[in-house]
């Protein structure tokens, strides 16, 4: 008896987590206050020491064990009634499942998801709209074109072959940059892991994304050196409470620029002019025989590793799934880091102003 209503009492539970989370208050100043700066900083610091220290994707693990939960589970739930007309154990085999997606959307929300919720970044730093205009987006591809141009050798001679993103100096340009937006704590951060879904990323081009469940970050393994540096600080910024992806792409733009790492600066200044509007036609002279490479070499790794049907169903899925949780723009979002870009007023030090500090 008392295993037959642990059973019946597991989707409740489940059921009740839902609509817990679905009743949390869960609007822009109490996601800022109580959430981003208050419970998530507490958990982020938690869980990163556990996640870190594995040499694998713990959130693979949480995805794994769910799908094996509900293979393992529906054949059972459905067969433990076998007196119940079929209708009946359908709808009861249904309320099981529903408690567990109860409990992961719990999990979802509590651990990163209200973040979605959180005001728009031009809400906490100096910004002017009045400043976004075709001038000053004009003004911003020449200096990114004389950026990438300047900086391209020295990023070169300074990777000579190597993969690896040099964490600390990375660490050390974003950390202030997140503070400066609006966070009161210091994000825990370290080198992306393995993950299961790399094929998946390859062919649909996402360079990268973090769990929500487990806050780990994965980057694709096909990534080139110079778009490492601002893939790893986009997803960076997503754990320290920045959801919106306008934001982590702002975030790690100015990380890598005000950097004084050659590729990181290259990294930034380079991914900053591939979101601008792009002019029709660019002469042979625009770009130094450097960038002109980098160019070749995205197109030939786009052209081998990306499926266009899987990358356009993958795309389309995410699309929905940003405007599910309040990113009115879906994907469109990632392009609006222009506008902030030429918004936002930086200090001296490169650091956007914030009107809590009034710097």
């Amino acid at each position: 008896m008392g295993g037959s209503f642990a059973l019946s009492l597991f989707p409740a539970i489940g059921i009740a987590f839902g609509v817990l989370t679905l009743l949390v208050p869960s609007n822009a100043q109490w996601v800022e206050t109580t959430f981003a700066n208050g419970v998530y900083p507490n958990w982020e610091r938690t869980i990163f020491p556990l996640t870190n220290a594995t040499p694998w994707s713990l959130g693979d693990v949480a995805i794994a064990l769910g799908i094996a939960l509900f293979v393992w589970r529906v054949p059972i739930w459905f067969r433990k009634r076998p007196n119940f007309e079929l209708w009946r154990r359908i709808a009861l085999t249904m309320v099981e499942v529903i408690g567990v997606l109860g409990l992961y959307y719990f999990w979802f929300e509590a651990s990163w998801g209200w973040n979605y919720n959180r005001a728009p970044i031009e809400t906490r730093v100096e910004y002017d709209r009045s400043a976004v205009t075709p001038r000053a987006v004009d003004a911003l591809r020449k200096r990114a074109i004389a950026e990438v141009n300047r900086l391209a050798p020295l990023a070169h001679a300074e990777e000579q072959g190597k993969l690896a993103v040099d964490l600390d100096a990375l660490y050390g340009s974003w950390l202030p940059v997140v503070q400066a937006g609006g966070d009161r704590w210091s994000p825990l951060t370290g080198a992306p892991k393995p993950t299961l879904f790399d094929p998946f990323m390859n062919a649909t081009g996402t360079s990268g994304f973090i769990n929500p469940l487990t806050l780990n970050v994965q980057l694709a393994s096909d990534l080139l050196w110079f778009e490492r540096p601002f893939s790893l600080a986009h997803e960076w910024t997503h754990v320290a409470a920045y959801a919106r992806e306008d934001e982590a792409n702002y975030v790690a733009i100015v990380t890598c620029t005000r950097s004084h790492d050659a590729v990181l600066e290259y990294s930034g200044w380079l991914e900053l002019f591939l979101y601008l509007p792009p002019l029709e036609k660019y002469q042979k002279n625009t770009f130094v025989p450097l960038v002109w490479s980098d160019f070749a070499a995205l197109r030939k790794r786009n052209a081998q590793r990306i499926n266009a049907r899987l990358a356009s169903a993958s795309w389309h899925t995410y699309n929905s799934y940003l405007k599910s949780n309040h990113i009115a723009a879906g994907v469109a979002n990632y392009n609006e880091v222009t506008r902030l870009y030429a918004g936002i007023r930086l200090d001296p030090r490169g650091l956007p102003v914030s009107l809590a500090s009034g710097r």
